[in-house]
């Protein structure tokens, strides 16, 4: 075997790795699985830099605010309530996440793209159907949150966190896909993922779904289709607050109270939120140490106040960060965010190919309603935070004019030097400059074909 047929042996095999990774991921107990899937990948390209004789790990855009973080939290340990705690929080949530980002910068191949996005629909079919069975099995009902979807994920919160995450990319794709009938294909495959969203009871991931569907909605859609679905939405949603699901009940046991107490989670997070915030008006720049689990080390009393209600953490990725690195990790956690969502846009609009545009308006998408949904808890964490960092360091590597997109002719840079270029633009199929046809910032209909403008000069597809 030589060496061009060596390298082309390991990049598949990694391949295949990050696909396994992408399907078992959102499946409780595979730590196993995920340490090969992570692992071989890892020592490939260790062997993949021998032969090339060259470092493969790239630079990205995102090297600052990571670097900038991870000093902070590591010196968060210094202080930790339970230094040991905090160092295999840091080591095994934050440390493993920035590991797997630039292994995916490292061994992804842009020509790839497909097969990832094929393992991530397989997946998601394969816990969307198991969910809903499950579901209805254990005898769950439309209007009870007593019994929630799961599937195979932790709990009904890691599995809503894991839809959220999946569902731009099957909103999104509707809008790329060239195949009528993959594109009613995917539009059934996104209504079963609503459907399981509802099943799971997580009114954050409901908040969240409707932030995407309304903004999509927004930037793709006229104005008269755009308040038909906001007038039906408010309709859904009326019939849906009016059966009593989005209040939701537990029971505390206070101490020294002699019995339970009911108490709404939504009044029970309030309390927790302005408990949260006078801690961190007190001393903002203390830092309790890395892990959720710092908080209820900390303040065991507020918890114990509430036992029942799990108000172990502060139910808030933000404010998590917070009161484990202080403001100063806040801040600097909000430019890593801020970085994410600022290169994701921008190089979704200059991408040369519909494929790389798609993906990176999709993780743009992604990022944001990843986040509005841990606003109410925070999920930042395990197999859903993994896939955050996976999906994101696939799109800084097939990003166009970034070191860490390697060019490949399946995926030309700029649109001249795509050879089907001239033949796309005698029939009218190629994507044109937006001001040269005079089009503001909205979207047309054309016959049965969907254009839309992006501004600043962005493109038109027919």
């Amino acid at each position: 075997m030589d060496r061009n047929s060596t390298i082309r042996y390991i990049e598949g095999v990694s391949l295949f790795c990050l696909c396994v990774l992408v399907g078992v991921l959102p499946i409780a107990h595979t730590e196993s699985i995920r340490s090969f899937a992570l692992g071989i990948p890892a020592f490939l390209l260790l062997v993949k830099m021998g032969i090339r004789r060259k470092w493969l790990f790239l630079r990205t855009p995102l090297d600052l605010p990571l670097l900038l973080f991870s000093i902070v939290g590591g010196l968060s340990i210094l202080t930790a309530v339970d230094p040991r705690y905090s160092l295999e929080e840091f080591i095994g949530e934050w440390g493993l996440g920035v590991f797997l980002f630039y292994l995916s910068v490292a061994s992804f191949q842009p020509r790839h793209l497909k097969y990832l996005l094929g393992a991530l629909l397989l997946g998601n079919l394969v816990m969307n159907g198991y969910g809903i069975w499950n579901f209805f099995d254990r005898g769950g009902t439309f209007f009870s949150y007593q019994i929630r979807a799961g599937s195979l994920h932790s709990g009904f919160g890691t599995f809503s966190t894991y839809l959220i995450t999946l569902m731009p990319y099957l909103l999104l794709s509707l809008f790329f896909v060239p195949s009528k009938r993959a594109r009613w294909g995917l539009s059934l495959l996104l209504f079963i993922n609503i459907g399981a969203l509802y099943l799971t009871h997580a009114r954050g991931a409901w908040v969240a779904a409707a932030l995407l569907i309304g903004g999509v909605g927004w930037m793709f859609f006229s104005r008269r289709i755009f308040l038909a679905f906001i007038i039906g939405g408010a309709a859904i949603l009326f019939f849906f607050l009016s059966q009593g699901t989005w209040q939701h009940h537990v029971d505390i046991t206070p101490p020294g109270s002699r019995g339970k107490v009911a108490i709404e989670t939504g009044a029970a997070r309030w309390e927790l939120l302005k408990f949260t915030m006078t801690q961190l008006k007190e001393n903002p720049f203390q830092m309790i140490g890395y892990g959720r689990g710092s908080f209820v080390k900390k303040y065991r009393e507020f918890s114990d106040q509430y036992k029942g209600a799990l108000l172990w953490h502060a139910h808030n990725t933000f404010l998590n960060v917070a009161l484990q690195t202080g403001i100063q990790g806040l801040v600097i956690f909000l430019f890593l965010v801020y970085k994410i969502l600022a290169f994701s846009y921008r190089q979704g609009k200059c991408a040369g190919t519909p494929e790389v545009r798609y993906f990176l308006l999709a993780t743009f998408s992604m990022v944001i309603v990843y986040f509005v949904r841990n606003l109410s808890d925070d999920f930042f964490v395990d197999d859903s935070a993994l896939l955050l960092w996976l999906l994101v360091g696939v799109a800084v590597r097939i990003s166009p004019g970034e070191p860490a997109a390697a060019h490949h002719p399946g995926f030309p840079r700029k649109l001249e030097e795509d050879p089907t270029f001239e033949v796309q633009k005698r029939e009218g199929r190629f994507p044109v400059r937006a001001q040269e046809k005079g089009l503001p910032f909205r979207k047309y209909f054309h016959g049965n074909r969907l254009s839309f403008a992006k501004m600043g000069g962005g493109l038109i597809w027919r």
